[in-house]
C-alpha cells in the first residue's frame, strides 16, 4: 500500500494568491509588457534632437475590427481587458453594445466598426478598450489587440471623410481620432 500524499494547503493558497496578483497586474496595466512600453515611451520622451523622425512619432495600440486594423494612440487609453460579460441596453443604437464592468466601473461598450461606418462581427468575444477622458466611461471593443508600436508622423497619410479617423498607414492601418470618438460617444449618451 502506498503512503497517502498530503496536500499542502498554505501552499495552494499562496499559489492562487500569486496567480491572482499576476492575473490583476495584468488587467491593471502592470507587469513586463507595461514595463516595456513604459520603457520604450520614456526613449521616446528623452529623444534625440536630431532624430525628428523619432520625435514625431507616435505610441499607438494596434488592434483589429471585424475588417479594418485600427490605431489608437496610448496616452488616450486607460485599461485593455478580455471582453466582459456584457449587458444589452433596450433601445440603444446600433453602436452601443450594452454596459460592461471594468475596474470597479459600469461603463458603455461600443463598437468601434460601426462607429467608424463599417460592419461588426461583435461576437461575444474580443476586447475592451478603456478609454481616458470624456464625461461618462467608456470603452471600444476591438475584435483583436496586436501590438503597442511607434508610428511616424511622416507615415501617415490624411483621409477625406470618416469624421473619427484622424489618417491611414500605408499599411491601410485606421489611426481613430479618439477626441472625436468621445465627442461621438458623448453624444450618443444624450440621444
Amino acid at each position: 500500500m502506498t503512503a497517502a500524499r498530503r496536500i499542502d494547503w498554505d501552499e495552494v493558497r499562496a499559489r492562487i494568491a500569486r496567480q491572482r496578483a499576476a492575473l490583476e497586474d495584468a488587467f491593471a496595466g502592470r507587469g513586463p509588457w507595461a514595463d516595456e512600453l513604459l520603457r520604450r515611451r520614456a526613449v521616446q520622451l528623452a529623444g534625440d534632437a536630431d532624430d525628428r523622425r523619432t520625435a514625431d512619432a507616435l505610441t499607438v495600440l494596434v488592434a483589429r475590427g471585424a475588417a479594418t486594423t485600427y490605431a489608437l494612440e496610448v496616452r488616450h487609453l486607460a485599461r485593455i481587458l478580455p471582453l466582459p460579460r456584457v449587458a444589452p441596453v433596450p433601445g440603444a443604437p446600433p453602436e452601443l453594445l450594452g454596459l460592461i464592468a471594468a475596474g470597479g466601473r459600469v461603463m458603455r461598450l461600443f463598437d468601434v466598426d460601426r462607429l467608424c461606418g463599417g460592419e461588426s462581427d461583435a461576437d461575444g468575444s474580443g476586447f475592451a478598450v478603456t478609454l481616458r477622458g470624456g464625461e461618462r466611461p467608456a470603452a471600444l471593443r476591438l475584435a483583436t489587440v496586436e501590438a503597442v508600436r511607434s508610428l511616424p508622423a511622416a507615415d501617415l497619410r490624411p483621409v477625406d471623410g470618416g469624421r473619427l479617423i484622424r489618417a491611414v498607414t500605408e499599411e491601410r492601418v485606421a489611426l481613430l481620432d479618439v477626441a472625436a470618438v468621445l465627442e461621438r460617444i458623448g453624444a450618443a449618451g444624450e440621444r
